[in-house]
């Protein structure tokens, strides 16, 4: 049954200015378990300031059965902000300029924007008349004075922020959110940047290279108010850039948060597969841990080694047989048309993902952003399309867009076969009969006969086979559900 919004009882105190931010959704099929972080982190900031404050994001909302989840226009009407702060990824680019333009139809107040998208793209929205601000970089420092006297503006200000401290990272604030009580999942950073200079990545520029590691010990009191507030919680997420940046220091919050027994699993969004040993995964599983998601790239070595990772394949492979031996999710994230990758390479990567068994694996078309060394070489051995809106996945129902880069050695063509073939022979979320019908239309337009085959034999066939249990099938298909889509 779907219940009623009770926006009114949410982040009012009755001081200072009303402010909404939003978060737009994807059109895709990828279930979010989580609201924006980076929003309600400025969200605490304003009220413990004396501000009220709403966030609404339609990208965890749409997957909340239980509410009613209302429009941006209902949100504005009732709540009446003096600002409206909007979340920009570079990957929703155009629901986020869809949803700029009913904000701007139906009330008249100042527009900030912020997020990554501005670190990559400084001068997007610099002439667009709708905006007042647009703010550039981590706004933990400059989000308090800019609320206080934000007001209309002719042309936007553009806001270059500094990099905050450790020490002036905010707890994630659930209450302002809409939809909290059904939040399940909470967020923390242990630190933010990353040491490492892999040449597709742009931390760099948004983070940094110079690590900020916050105080474990407040982090860990930030987690255990969160479950006396929220009993619903059941997973703590560690969404650190690098979290085992410092080896001993993660284990040390490994043995902290064990010792203080919140009753919560706890999730790690990405690893560093040289920085992972024996004592590491026992302290992680004791703690509660679920999963480790190693980021492999490439299982070519000449591509590989052009990723300057800082780690081995060797690394890569003694690592998921660590996570194998003690029975923790293993998850695997490649990236297809790296400098150097064709078809025939794509191949090695498939093989070792089959090799190594993973339980969940990303296959990511890649996307050349500026400023990284792979958006040189593709200057220089490719071409490069516009890269907003690009999703680098293909979604659980067979959605995808062409991919907006290519080179000499790798069309446009192949690389969609690379998609598919990987996803058919290796990825295990298609299972609806839909979903075939799909893939049986792509299989036949790209030749991809094999590559169907598998895909029909191991997911669909014994679907079927298993409904004559549907007991015991329902319930293993459950348990493999979970643990696949807690990660996406």
């Amino acid at each position: 049954m779907k219940k009623g919004n009770n926006v009114s009882k949410m982040g009012t105190n009755g001081r200072g200015r009303r402010v909404l931010l939003v978060n737009p959704a994807k059109r895709d099929y990828f279930r979010i378990d989580r609201v924006h972080m980076g929003l309600s982190l400025l969200g605490e900031i304003l009220l413990s300031n004396g501000h009220e404050v709403r966030l609404i994001d339609y990208a965890f909302l749409r997957w909340v059965d239980e509410i009613r989840v209302p429009s941006i226009e209902e949100v504005i009407a009732e709540f009446k902000p003096h600002v409206i702060g909007v979340s920009v990824f570079t990957y929703v680019y155009d629901e986020c300029e869809a949803l700029i333009e009913r904000i701007s139809q139906c009330c008249n107040v100042p527009i900030v924007l912020g997020g990554v998208h501005f670190e990559i793209f400084p001068d997007d929205y610099r002439d667009d008349r709708r905006i007042s601000y647009i703010v550039r970089g981590e706004a933990e420092k400059v989000i308090e004075d800019l609320i206080v006297s934000a007001k209309r503006e002719p042309y936007p200000v553009v806001i270059d922020c500094p990099l905050p401290s450790a020490a002036e990272i905010p707890a994630v604030n659930l209450n302002i959110a809409y939809g909290a009580p059904y939040l399940s999942v909470y967020q923390i950073q242990l630190s933010r940047g990353c040491p490492y200079n892999c040449t597709f990545c742009n931390i760099r520029f948004i983070g940094g290279r110079l690590v900020r590691a916050r105080d474990l010990g407040i982090c860990l009191k930030q987690i255990i108010q969160a479950k006396r507030e929220y009993n619903n919680l059941k997973t703590v997420a560690i969404t650190d850039d690098c979290p085992t940046f410092d080896r001993e220091r993660f284990k040390e919050f490994l043995r902290m948060y064990s010792e203080a027994n919140t009753g919560c699993g706890l999730f790690v969004d990405n690893m560093r597969a040289n920085l992972i040993d024996e004592e590491m995964i026992q302290l992680y599983i004791r703690a509660g841990g679920q999963n480790i998601c190693l980021g492999v790239e490439s299982g070519c070595p000449d591509v590989f080694e052009q990723v300057n990772k800082g780690e081995s394949l060797e690394d890569i492979i003694r690592a998921a047989e660590l996570v194998r031996k003690h029975n923790l999710a293993l998850g695997l994230c490649f990236v297809i048309g790296l400098p150097g990758d064709n078809l025939d390479r794509h191949s090695y990567s498939m093989r070792l993902a089959k090799a190594l068994k993973p339980d969940y694996v990303f296959w990511n078309m890649c996307l050349p952003w500026p400023k990284t060394q792979v958006h040189e070489w593709y200057l220089a051995n490719g071409e490069i399309g516009d890269i907003r809106n690009f999703s680098t996945l293909i979604d659980p129902r067979v959605n995808f867009q062409d991919p907006i880069s290519s080179s000499t050695d790798f069309s446009k063509e192949d690389r969609i076969k690379a998609w598919l073939m990987a996803n058919m022979e290796t990825q295990n979320y298609f299972r609806h009969w839909r979903d075939m019908l799909k893939l049986t239309s792509l299989a036949l337009r790209y030749k991809l006969y094999r590559s169907f085959t598998t895909y029909f034999i191991k997911y669909f066939v014994p679907n079927r086979i298993m409904a004559i249990r549907p007991i015991y099938f329902l319930a293993r298909l459950t348990k493999r559900g979970s643990q696949r889509m807690g990660c996406v």
